[in-house]
């Protein structure tokens, strides 16, 4: 009936009419009216946006209403006079009919409030709106800056835009505070996920355990562990390997090794006894110091029973609970895997020992070890006993009284084959052994100079590859077994490799510098590559010259701090402290000396407290400097 075309029309005020069976109503504006509707009480429906115009029923012609649309002015309408028109209230609030009956204000509820405040939010068009790939965006760059909450705050701005999140979002963000371990934020996020209707993948549920895993506060993580558990459980949720992996890692991260292998045997029952789960186990076992070596041979014969083949990963985590940890209660002729007889421990009189066959094997070789390492006579009162003790004796009682961890302290391998054979399994299994497996088998080998030269000829005989972590470790271990020459002869086989040496390996040299000489050298060869040391350097060097009360050495590695305007540590200062309480007190008992000892102490110490004195001044006042 009608024209949908719509029209501006010059200020007026509001006009009442009627026209057939329609209500028209023409809102006023400051500058024009606009926005005319039509509702269509006949047909119950909306219809298109119209001029509400108000006229008299023989004048409702659609080509009359389009000529008034075209006019400038409403004055023409006949209906258009003061008799016929009201001003409507300017109030927001008021509501009313046709009567004009105004009805009491009643204030809206918190839902009406929100839905009120959506309804009139003006929403961009689609190309000037952000899509998920610019939240995500956004929030990675918010995470590589490592700001959280920036980061968190991109729900805010979706919630003020009228966008929903998606599931990626919610993993970038539970990833990222789960690396954290915050528990709570990670859970609260669970929460909103759920309730937003979406629902949580596996990642999801992975970065929850990790959450769980990495926070510091133990009873929190095993309350949501036990949560997320029963969670599990009444959802018949079917959970990853992952999934499985993580949860042992959780639990072992907070020393609940027993229930680490529950869930294992619950992944075995549903066959998810997978590498990840294995390599979990193996961390979790290398925290319990006294049973993890026990534990882990369990855990390497399961493997072997599932014919799961290990890894290099699996054998550096091996080689970590030999190092680390002990047997326990295991004893010869156990059942290392009690629901397999196979796995029971053999004694054999050739051949080398070995725990982790199968059947794990020991020698009776281990007789010659235990009485070198007194085992037996240590454990009988009687001398006389002991001398009359033999071979066949301790054959005789070697299953029931001997514990594995009293065989041999200083050489772990020996127990599961040695080098040799250890590589030679790795080998049978397509593992080739990385940097980190060697460093790890330098740790096990005995404490001489001829095994660790005979382990390094081994490796270039293989055509294995060093690294500088190698050497420097090689280096600590001469050090402290107080081999300073082997210790200095390091360098030249890090020269032929063909290696660099690093500011560690340095360090490890500090150790061995308790003369003069040897410091000064070490310091003038740091500065000819471009080393500055670091306090740990320059700590041990001063424990060292200290520790001997060579005045000479204490004053130069003084003078070297202050002619290079180094900042004093505090375990420096804490050093010097002691060492002149202590040359205090050997002169206080200068009678338990020798004389001519105790003069040339009193000498020497003279010197050394009038140049300190000066020293803290001197470094007192370049530190103001510099901090000015």
């Amino acid at each position: 009936m009608f024209s949908s075309k719509k029209s501006c029309f010059p200020k007026a005020k509001t006009i009442i009419g009627y026209v057939i069976d329609r209500y028209y109503y023409i809102k006023q504006t400051k500058q024009f009216l606009y926005s005319l509707q039509i509702y269509n009480y006949i047909n119950y429906t909306n219809n298109r946006t119209y001029s509400w115009l108000c006229c008299d029923k023989n004048q409702c012609g659609k080509k009359y209403i389009l000529n008034a649309l075209n006019k400038d002015s409403l004055s023409h309408f006949p209906i258009y006079n003061k008799k016929c028109y009201r001003t409507l209230s300017e109030d927001n609030n008021t509501f009313g009919n046709l009567s004009y009956e105004e009805y009491e204000k009643i204030e809206l509820d918190k839902a009406e409030r929100e839905e009120r405040k959506y309804a009139e939010k003006v929403i961009p068009p689609k190309r000037q709106r952000l899509s998920h790939r610019d939240y995500c965006t956004l929030i990675k760059s918010h995470l590589y800056k490592k700001n959280l909450q920036l980061a968190l705050n991109i729900l805010d701005l979706m919630k003020e835009n009228g966008d929903k999140p998606n599931l990626y979002i919610y993993r970038l963000l539970l990833s990222s505070f789960s690396r954290q371990g915050d528990v709570k934020q990670c859970f609260k996020l669970f929460k909103n996920l759920k309730e937003r209707g979406l629902t949580p993948s596996a990642s999801i549920y992975t970065s929850l355990l990790n959450a769980c895993a990495t926070t510091n506060d133990t009873q929190k993580a095993l309350n949501h562990l036990s949560f997320l558990r029963e969670y599990f459980y009444k959802r018949n949720i079917d959970l990853t390997d992952i999934n499985y992996a993580t949860l042992i890692r959780a639990y072992s991260c907070h020393n609940q090794i027993l229930i680490a292998f529950e869930i294992a045997d619950e992944a075995r029952d549903k066959n998810i006894f997978t590498q990840n789960v294995i390599a979990a186990l193996f961390h979790a076992i290398i925290g319990d110091k006294e049973n993890g070596l026990k534990y882990g041979l369990i855990l390497w014969h399961k493997m072997r029973i599932s014919k799961i083949r290990p890894t290099i990963f699996h054998y550096n985590l091996l080689l970590r609970t030999i190092r680390d940890t002990k047997f326990g209660d295991l004893k010869v002729n156990d059942i290392i895997v009690p629901e397999f007889i196979e796995t029971q421990i053999q004694l054999s009189e050739t051949g080398r020992p070995d725990l982790l066959d199968f059947p794990p094997v020991l020698t009776t070789s281990l007789i010659s070890v235990l009485r070198k390492n007194n085992y037996f006579i240590s454990n009988n009162n009687n001398p006389r006993q002991q001398q009359e003790l033999n071979i066949d004796t301790i054959d005789k009682n070697l299953p029931s009284t001997l514990n594995l961890n009293d065989i041999l302290q200083e050489n772990r391998l020996f127990l599961f084959g040695g080098i040799d054979k250890l590589l030679k399994r790795m080998k049978h299994d397509n593992v080739q052994p990385d940097k980190k497996t060697l460093t790890l088998m330098l740790d096990l080998l005995p404490p001489t100079v001829e095994s660790e030269k005979s382990f390094c000829k081994y490796i270039v005989k293989n055509e294995l590859k060093f690294d500088i972590t190698f050497f420097n470790i090689l280096i600590k271990r001469r050090c402290l077994r107080k081999e300073y020459q082997a210790a200095k002869d390091v360098l030249n086989d890090i020269q032929i490799h063909h290696l660099i040496p690093n500011i560690v390996t340095f360090g490890a040299l500090a150790i061995g510098c308790r003369m003069h000489k040897d410091g000064r050298e070490l310091l003038e060869q740091m500065d000819t590559i471009g080393y500055v040391p670091n306090y740990v350097i320059l700590e041990t060097l001063m424990f060292n010259a200290c520790s001997f009360k060579n005045f000479a050495y204490v004053l130069y590695l003084m003078n070297y701090i202050l002619k290079n305007r180094i900042e004093p540590s505090q375990g420096i200062l804490n050093t010097l402290e002691k060492f002149e309480e202590l040359v205090l007190e050997m002169i206080k008992n200068k009678g338990n000396y020798k004389y001519k000892a105790i003069n040339e102490i009193m000498k020497d110490y003279n010197n050394f407290k009038i140049k300190y004195e000066n020293w803290k001044e001197k470094v007192q006042g370049d530190i103001f400097e510099i901090s000015r």
